[in-house]
């Protein structure tokens, strides 16, 4: 999950050399955050053609475009869009093919965020934010792919960061037992894709946020906040930094996978499974380096930067045979 939306949501609930990516073809999509405003990309799995595919109309230099992830077949990215209005955050789903050029509108927002699709491109899960008069709340909703027929997948509460398993049968997703506790005490949960059958990943519940399924669906890697090594960003609210881990789909042979001070975000696997693509950086400056594109073997090891830019939001690996 994109540490901006962990502050926003936060907030709200409270009151170095290019490295080779797996073999075969495929692509990288990714937001590139540029002095505050963000774009999505994509780049080839070493570091090469670097392809802008989205401009967000917007004329404050705040927010922009995040969070994609791949149609099945690679033809297009469906993503959030962040057009901040006098400093008030309105996220909404959008679409643009992977060739870049117009973007399509999918929902009305205000507070749409966190996509992801089905394995066979008919449904978008993703997570909305409402408010009522008992509070905030997040709950996951699913949309056609032309954006219709909304539907809630869950009775009220504090769900996040849903991904679609690769058999289309399952989500994993986040959820917060309650308002008042943190976001990186978040547990992971499952359900059939049509909201029911509700239970915890594992016993007792694993710790995390941002799944993400192995292409074969025996393993979920995700986001720990447990090692506490160090701060995500000098805000108030603020998680510690997320280390990736990975766990077996039936919550055993829980693996970590990163070890470092660098905030460790949003992993997403290679299309044959033998790497976990992810954002690791810092806040600050004087802490470290800007968010880089970063892989890691699945089983663990030494950790590969891709390219030379910096400011990366919420890699996604497209399916092979994208180019």
């Amino acid at each position: 999950m994109r540490l901006t939306l962990v502050v926003l949501l936060a907030a709200l609930l409270a009151g170095a050399a290019d490295g080779a990516g797996s073999s075969g073809t495929s692509r990288i999509a990714f937001g590139l955050d540029q002095d505050g405003l963000s774009s999505i990309y994509t780049v080839r799995p070493d570091g090469k053609g670097l392809r802008r595919l989205t401009v967000p109309p917007t004329r404050q230099q705040l927010g922009g475009d995040t969070g994609p992830v791949w149609a099945p077949r690679g033809k297009q990215i469906v993503f959030e869009r962040d057009l901040t209005y006098w400093g008030a955050d309105r996220y909404r789903l959008a679409a643009v093919s992977t060739g870049g050029g117009l973007t399509r509108q999918l929902t009305k927002g205000p507070y749409d965020a966190m996509p992801t699709l089905s394995p066979n491109g008919r449904w978008i899960a993703f997570v909305r934010l409402r408010r009522t008069n008992s509070g905030v709340i997040t709950t996951l909703y699913t949309i056609d792919r032309l954006g219709r027929h909304a539907k809630r997948l869950f009775s009220d509460g504090l769900d996040l960061s849903p991904a679609w398993s690769p058999d289309g049968k399952t989500i994993v997703f986040s959820r917060l037992a309650d308002p008042t506790l943190p976001i990186e005490e978040a547990t992971l949960y499952l359900a059939d894709a049509d909201g029911s059958n509700v239970r915890p990943l594992g016993q007792p519940a694993v710790v995390g946020v941002s799944p993400a399924w192995s292409p074969d669906g025996r393993s979920i890697a995700f986001v720990s906040f447990a090692d506490h090594d160090g701060t995500a960003c000098p805000a108030e609210g603020c998680p510690p930094s997320g280390e990736i881990y990975r766990v077996d789909a039936d919550g055993t042979g829980l693996t970590r996978l990163t070890n470092s001070t660098a905030d460790d975000e949003h992993p997403t696997w290679s299309p044959d499974g033998s790497r976990i693509a992810f954002a690791s950086g810092f806040a600050l400056s004087s802490a470290g380096h800007p968010a880089w594109l970063v892989t890691v073997p699945a089983g663990g090891g030494t950790v590969t930067r891709i390219g030379r830019f910096s400011g990366v939001l919420d890699p996604a690996w497209s399916p092979a045979g994208v180019r």
